[in-house]
């Protein structure tokens, strides 16, 4: 149980920052794209306001806070993946992941995260970013995403050399 406790809680941090990175990207990105910068968090609505959702451009408490929830619950929940390879590199190798691991677990996560929230969902619960950016900012976005968890583990001292 204190294992588990233990990794819930890594989840929780290595996840907010993960979801922090994709947020400011996909703000920063949306910009780029010829939307506003709140525009893709308002989509991640659609699950709650699907006729709505889409079109909010601009900052308000329903559609940009509480789609910063639900990605932040998200980037979470992915945490606990990130948080599982890492914990798998260590178990295996008797030692603390290195470097290159870290790197691997976060990209392997950010890939499934994609996969999983574009390809095997129902359209209702995909992040909705793709109605405000373009796949080269879908990259992006989930490259960040990845480079928040690898960053996260790094600053608690996770990878050795």
């Amino acid at each position: 149980m204190k294992r588990l406790t233990s990794l819930v809680c890594r989840a929780m941090i290595s996840g907010t920052a993960a979801g922090s990175a994709a947020a400011v990207t996909a703000a920063a990105r949306a910009r780029n794209d010829g939307s506003t910068p709140y525009a893709p968090l308002n989509a991640v609505t659609h699950c709650l306001w699907p006729r709505r959702a889409f079109t909010e451009t601009g900052l308000s408490a329903r559609y940009t806070l509480t789609g910063l929830a639900i990605h932040q619950a998200s980037a979470i929940f992915w945490g606990v993946l990130f948080e599982g390879l890492l914990d798998r590199w260590q178990c295996h190798a008797k030692r603390r992941p290195s470097v290159a691991e870290v790197a691997a677990s976060a990209a392997t996560t950010a890939a499934v995260a994609y996969t999983v929230d574009y390809h095997a969902v129902p359209s209702r619960l995909t992040p909705g970013f793709e109605a405000h950016l373009s796949k080269r900012s879908m990259f992006y976005v989930y490259a960040a995403l990845g480079a928040g968890f690898a960053a996260a583990a790094l600053c608690r001292g996770t990878g050795d050399e």
